[in-house]
């Protein structure tokens, strides 16, 4: 997992990649600071809301979530009982960075699945 995160990060647009429990616990990450705990917890509340947000409207599951700030996006993708969670620069390309978390999910769940 850490490998499949290093090379996200490696991408000029990202700069931090975590993988969370949807308990919103770490799994793995490339913050290793106390933000990435914080932002851990806070992405499996985001992505649990906006689920029973779309549940409640009939919009179907919840996939990936973007948001946008002044200083930069959040970008996260569920990957089984897993999220990916991406933070990007301001500037980034957001097509690029989609493109590449989705990638990334697949090799996630295949190694996921190997467990």
């Amino acid at each position: 997992m850490d490998t499949i995160l290093q090379r996200l990060t490696e991408l000029d647009e990202i700069s931090g990649a975590i993988i969370v429990g949807k308990d919103g616990l770490i799994v793995a990450g490339t913050l290793h600071s106390e933000d990435e705990e914080v932002l851990g917890a806070m992405s499996a509340a985001v992505i649990g809301s906006i689920a029973n947000y779309t549940a409640q409207i009939n919009s179907g599951e919840t996939h990936h979530v973007i948001i946008e700030t002044h200083t930069g996006m959040v970008q996260l993708s569920e990957v089984g009982d897993l999220i990916l969670v991406v933070t990007t620069t301001p500037t980034g390309n957001l097509g690029r960075v989609r493109l590449e978390m989705q990638k990334a999910c697949h090799q996630l769940a295949r190694v996921v699945a190997s467990y």
